[in-house]
């Protein structure tokens, strides 16, 4: 990764958010929408919804802007090299000890930011608090998504999974004219773990808005935990796969067929699990997934009107990253505290 990026990557991570805590997140990303020039607009609930140039049908990239860590204002972001591999990971500057960096989904808001910056008609989309039952995105603004042909999310995690399906729904038609584009693409980026995930932010778009989409590896791993890491090859890799699939897929709008889906406990726990790239061979019509009964309302616990959705976004097994530094001996690294003090009064470095 060119030096310009690792260092925004590094900027990225090192803002703290929290789901329902996510001010710094969104005073850092409308400070670097006004300072390129971007038209954006941020709705009731902190959503922001970026458009650049003009399309009929634009692609559109996806990341939340939550994470599971408390804030921490003294969260440092440090580079290691381990394995021919670049590491980022968090430590707290104060005490030394490791502080979850939030790569899920950091990383996906670096990635949409490049992709940004690097395509000429695109549209972004940053929910909060995906982490709590995608809060924000199922209030995502129809009037943004009405001319989007597809979405691509980086929110999977570490570097070779993807999302199959998503609270037992698949993303899109294996055999469909999308399927048989991107398939190729993701397995040639080492893409091979297509997986059936619980939730994440294009669950409620694909079926409010009923296009294709995508839940790509975004480079973090170990997340949920204080020890969490990315790996910076797999954030590059998860980069230029997003653009070959544009060049791809072009600018069209590509339909997600609309077929009856198993209930979700069945889907999640009956079935549930990693897939190998052998569902390749798989047809719409073989998919266990499908069943001909009527669709019923979403999954709820509990009392009241609201709907809740059960969180079992920790579900996935950890990566088998060694811990095999001394936190004593890092150097430098990137803070929030770089930027400001910690009344939020945030200025940075561009």
């Amino acid at each position: 990764m060119e030096d310009r990026k690792l260092q925004r990557l590094k900027e990225v991570l090192s803002v703290p958010t929290h789901s329902r805590q996510e001010d710094l997140m969104i005073e850092y990303l409308e400070r670097v929408l006004l300072e390129k020039g971007y038209e954006y607009k941020k709705d009731f609930m902190n959503n922001i919804y970026v458009t650049k140039g003009q399309s009929e049908n634009f692609p559109c990239f996806v990341a939340h802007t939550d994470t599971v860590h408390s804030v921490n204002l003294n969260l440092k972001v440090v580079q290691l090299e381990e394995n021919n591999q670049t590491i980022l990971t968090g430590i707290d500057s104060n005490t030394y000890k490791p502080s979850g960096i939030g790569g899920d989904d950091k990383c996906g808001v670096f990635l949409c930011l490049e992709m940004l910056d690097k395509l000429d008609n695109v549209k972004i989309a940053l929910f909060v608090s995906e982490e709590i039952g995608c809060v924000g995105s199922r209030q995502a603004d129809p009037e943004f998504f009405k001319n989007v042909g597809y979405a691509i999310q980086y929110d999977s995690p570490k570097g070779d999974s993807m999302s199959m399906s998503l609270m037992g729904k698949d993303l899109f038609g294996k055999s469909t004219e999308f399927g048989k584009k991107v398939s190729p693409l993701i397995l040639e980026h080492g893409i091979t773990d297509w997986a059936r995930h619980p939730y994440t932010d294009i669950w409620p778009l694909m079926e409010k808005f009923g296009f294709s989409c995508l839940n790509l590896a975004a480079g973090y791993h170990r997340y949920h935990t204080d020890n969490e890491y990315v790996v910076v090859e797999e954030v590059q890799n998860a980069f230029e796969l997003g653009l070959k699939l544009h060049e791809m897929l072009g600018e069209n709008f590509y339909e997600r067929p609309e077929k009856k889906e198993k209930d979700l406990i069945t889907s999640m726990f009956g079935s549930y699990g990693s897939q190998s790239k052998d569902v390749l061979n798989e047809t719409d019509e073989d998919d266990d997934l499908y069943y001909n009964e009527d669709d019923g309302d979403d999954f709820t616990y509990g009392d009241g009107d609201e709907k809740d959705i059960i969180d079992v976004s920790n579900d996935y097994k950890v990566g088998e990253f060694e811990d095999l530094w001394d936190y004593e001996d890092f150097n430098g690294g990137y803070s929030i505290q770089k930027y400001g003090d910690q009344s939020y009064d945030i200025e940075f470095d561009w």
